[in-house]
């Protein structure tokens, strides 16, 4: 049997989701339209979409979860989860400065629709399968990045590497483990709907939202435990560093809306360029949503 990671990458996978995604939201009477990097090479920068109507970002993150039969606990203080077999992991990293997940829940908390999104097979002609026949959202774990932080909360756990378990039915925040609900796609496509109409924000808005939310990341970060995560000698150097990062990228992401704007149709088509390249860098899929019969 083929592996999963020797024949799909996460962008493979997420092709499928965002596919079907599409469709979901096509049959509420949504508008999707996905970034793509080619769009920057175009000689005129522009979205298919109407920046001045009530629109939502979405961003999914793609994760391969690896196919397990055997739970192996790094803390035996800590009980194992009840899973089914067989179950999938993968990992996430909630205190990494400005990373994935970081960005993530700072641009959930600005107002998009954030969601993980994990296959739950693990060979090539499952995944096969479940494209030709449309149903990969099916077979997949959708889970939003305020559910992990409320579980790890729940649990008094702190911020740092953990791994996300899952079975055909249950998922959990590991090591100390804590219950996570997940959410099901037609869910989604529900949610983004009602947000899309009842939203009071245009989509330029809201993408100009989401941008605020890569200066802000630090909002939404815990303070640190320093015995639990290690930080009492370098805590300072630490934040010394991440700071100086972080002025750099915001000098690097301003310059950029400026060359953008230079071939862009408008203002609003420049900074969703700008956000859809930077979440495409750390792997996350930007898809604008609007209302069909709004964007005339």
């Amino acid at each position: 049997m083929i592996d999963l990671h020797e024949r799909l990458s996460e962008f493979s996978y997420g092709y499928g989701v965002t596919r079907e995604v599409e469709k979901l939201l096509a049959d509420t009477g949504i508008q999707s339209v996905p970034f793509l990097p080619s769009l920057v090479q175009e000689k005129q920068l522009g979205f298919d979409v109407a920046f001045n109507r009530p629109g939502v970002p979405l961003l999914l993150q793609f994760k391969l979860g690896q196919s397990l039969r055997r739970f192996v606990r790094t803390d035996k203080s800590f009980p194992a989860p009840p899973l089914g077999r067989p179950f999938w992991r993968f990992a996430v990293d909630t205190s990494e400065p400005n990373g994935q997940f970081e960005t993530l829940l700072a641009a959930e908390v600005y107002g998009a629709e954030v969601y993980y999104a994990a296959p739950r097979f693990s060979d090539w002609p499952r995944y096969a399968a479940a494209f030709e026949d449309g149903r990969v959202l099916d077979g997949s774990l959708l889970i939003r990045p305020s559910e992990i932080r409320a579980a790890l909360d729940s649990q008094g756990a702190p911020d740092g590497p953990h791994r996300i378990v899952y079975d055909n039915s249950r998922v959990h925040v590991c090591s100390r483990p804590a219950r996570i609900s997940e959410i099901e796609p037609e869910v989604l496509a529900g949610k983004v709907a009602a947000k899309v109409r009842g939203e009071e924000r245009s989509l330029g808005s809201a993408i100009e939202g989401v941008f605020k939310s890569f200066f802000n990341r630090s909002e939404i970060r815990r303070t640190p435990n320093a015995v639990d995560q290690g930080f009492e000698a370098d805590g300072p150097v630490r934040s010394l560093a991440v700071r100086a990062s972080e002025n750099l990228a915001n000098t690097e992401r301003q310059r950029r809306v400026i060359d953008f704007r230079e071939r862009a149709k408008s203002v609003e088509d420049a900074l969703a360029a700008v956000v859809g390249l930077e979440l495409w860098a750390l792997g996350i899929q930007l898809i604008l949503a609007v209302d069909f019969d709004t964007t005339s």
